[in-house]
């Protein structure tokens, strides 16, 4: 009866182990994929931020384009209206300046 105990306490003690180490293998496993998946997510968010960051300063770029283009079309729109404005004001003083019978037509 002696032995039948002590080979029955062996073969607990024995799937005890095989149980604990099995357990420990699911837990390294476990916290092998967790690390994995971390890394993978930090990654993914990492290339994620760096491209919205690129696309972001991409539009920037491309908007301060066209505000420079609006711009320079402004300026160069201006600059013709008032040719246009000093042209008519130096014509219209001449016009008057012959209806006066003046020697200098020139303004």
């Amino acid at each position: 009866m002696n032995i039948k105990r002590t080979l029955l306490n062996t073969a607990l003690v024995l799937v005890t182990a095989g149980t604990l180490a099995a357990c420990g293998q699911d837990a390294e496993d476990k916290n092998t994929a967790e690390d994995t998946l971390s890394s993978n997510v930090e990654d993914s968010l990492s290339s994620n931020v760096e491209d919205s960051l690129s696309h972001a300063g991409d539009a920037l770029n491309s908007a301060g384009e066209s505000v420079q283009d609006t711009m320079d079309e402004a300026g160069d729109n201006l600059e013709s209206t008032m040719t246009d404005a000093s042209k008519a004001v130096e014509d219209t003083c001449e016009k008057v300046k012959e209806k006066m019978d003046s020697k200098d037509t020139n303004c």
